[in-house]
């Protein structure tokens, strides 16, 4: 089924490509309304995780997701730019416990945060990083306090929608704009000259955290993204 991205943020990211015959590379922008790839429908699910997952690192906090959230959606997180998945780490719920890196709070609010953290420092006198449990919605309030956070759900809405043409863009990862390639004859930014990038492929690489960091990393500081007809 060849879908488009119909509503959600300016810029969605991409994931799901093992659902797909053509599609961009995990990982990637999409601009809202951009036709992304011939997939299957219910990858709007995968999307949004990942999404939601950028926007909150765009916060500047680490991002963790729990593997009970299933194969799939794990693999949309990392391709959001997540940093890990709870389960590896060593951590402690509510309290600290010798040897380990984290500990992990669920609290009401900042405040009630706040106190239990000073609490467990004045009692243990260990360095620890703070982790908050919390939806998408709360992760905003958290994260000046907070050295991560674990999504428990909230995800940002992202709607598809079916077309019936795959046109050929290709990116300009240096200035956030992206061309119709005409059949590859345009292969080169008019803007800074350098090499346009195919948005839509049939050739992907695995399926790995490498290579969805790396994709990440490529993107992570295109904002916006721009159509332009030349």
């Amino acid at each position: 089924m060849k879908l488009a991205y119909a509503r959600g943020p300016p810029i969605a990211v991409f994931a799901g490509s093992w659902k797909c015959t053509v599609s961009p590379i995990d990982g990637t922008p999409i601009a809202l309304g951009e036709p992304f790839g011939d997939c299957e429908p219910d990858i709007d699910r995968l999307i949004s995780i990942a999404t939601t997952v950028r926007i909150i690192k765009q916060m500047g906090v680490k991002v963790f997701i729990s593997r009970e959230l299933g194969e799939d959606e794990v693999d949309a997180a990392y391709a959001g730019g997540a940093d890990g998945v709870l389960e590896e780490l060593s951590f402690s719920r509510d309290e600290y416990r010798d040897g380990v890196q984290f500990v992990l709070f669920q609290p009401a609010d900042p405040v009630e945060l706040v106190n239990r953290v000073r609490e467990i420092a004045q009692r243990h006198k260990k360095p620890f990083d703070v982790l908050v449990a919390t939806s998408f919605e709360n992760a905003k309030v958290f994260a000046p306090y907070v050295d991560g956070v674990v999504l428990t759900g909230g995800w940002v809405g992202v709607e598809l929608t079916r077309i019936d043409h795959l046109p050929e863009v290709g990116r300009c990862v240096h200035c956030g704009m992206d061309f119709l390639m005409y059949g590859n004859s345009l292969k080169r930014c008019v803007y800074c000259g350098r090499r346009l990038i195919k948005v839509i492929t049939s050739t992907r690489p695995p399926r790995s955290k490498a290579v969805f960091r790396s994709v990440f990393k490529q993107y992570v500081n295109v904002n916006r993204l721009r159509f332009k007809v030349v």
